[in-house]
């Protein structure tokens, strides 16, 4: 029998990691219509109130089969093999271990350590910030941007240490990861345990690097920034909509 759903509350703090790309679909007014009912203002939930409540969040949120299983394989195959050049078991576990063992926040970290503290670079630091920039890229692929781009950029990241500390994009990382996992199982290409496996060898990585949810929501956010090169105002919404919504993953366990 294939276990879709956590065990453990390590499990269910890895699978609200990735609870963006599960909201994308606008499921949290859905669930509160279930359990609404027990979440009023200043009423506390008894134990067995709270049991049932969170088994209808984990119904919603953390479910490897994301609660439709068979009937979207073929969309999860397309988005594996579109996004992620995923195609079979040995590709997937190949693109869940570079996310985990270097990921985005990588080049993002090492980009960083070329900008000044006052975001601005000199024409040596400007070459560097290029050169690291571009060495994944194709090569004689044109990225199109001119050095006001780059010099753009490196402020822009410069500025982000107002809002993560040295968990840097690691929430963007970790959410992916997740996601990548289960699109996998989805998709047939990983089993039940090793999915959970390759979640869970994650986990030391991420648990307990963040002050809340909302540092999480901002790692992520700036993350995901950082790869599309713009920000992303329905992806910022839904973030705001986990961390305020009362049927939200992000209220019933910490981060």
């Amino acid at each position: 029998m294939q276990r879709v759903l956590p065990e453990t509350d390590l499990e269910k703090k890895m699978m609200a990691m990735a609870a963006v790309f599960v909201e994308e679909n606008h499921v949290l007014d859905d669930l509160y219509d279930v359990i609404g009912s027990d979440l009023q203002d200043g009423k506390e939930l008894t134990p067995d109130m709270r049991e049932q409540v969170l088994e209808e969040v984990g119904e919603y949120f953390f479910r490897l089969d994301m609660n439709w299983g068979a009937e979207i394989r073929t969309d999860c195959i397309g988005i594996l093999e579109e996004f992620w050049e995923v195609s079979d078991k040995a590709s997937a576990l190949k693109v869940i271990e570079n996310i985990r063992t270097q990921g985005h926040r990588t080049k993002f970290n090492v980009l960083k350590n070329c900008i000044p503290a006052n975001g601005l670079m000199d024409a040596m630091a400007l070459e560097k910030f290029k050169q690291i920039f571009n060495f994944d890229f194709p090569e004689g692929e044109d990225m199109q941007m001119t050095d006001d781009n780059y010099r753009e950029l490196g402020t822009w990241m410069r500025k982000t240490d107002r809002f993560i500390g040295s968990c840097g994009i690691l929430g963007w990382d970790a959410a992916r990861l997740v996601h990548v996992a289960r699109l996998s199982y989805v998709a047939g290409y990983l089993d039940d345990n090793e999915a959970w496996g390759e979640i869970l060898k994650m986990a030391p990585l991420v648990v307990d690097q963040f002050k809340d949810w909302r540092e999480f929501a901002l790692s992520f956010l700036i993350g995901r920034t950082f790869w599309a090169g713009e920000e992303d105002p329905q992806v910022k919404r839904i973030c705001e909509r986990l961390l305020g919504h009362p049927a939200s993953p992000w209220n019933f366990y910490s981060v």
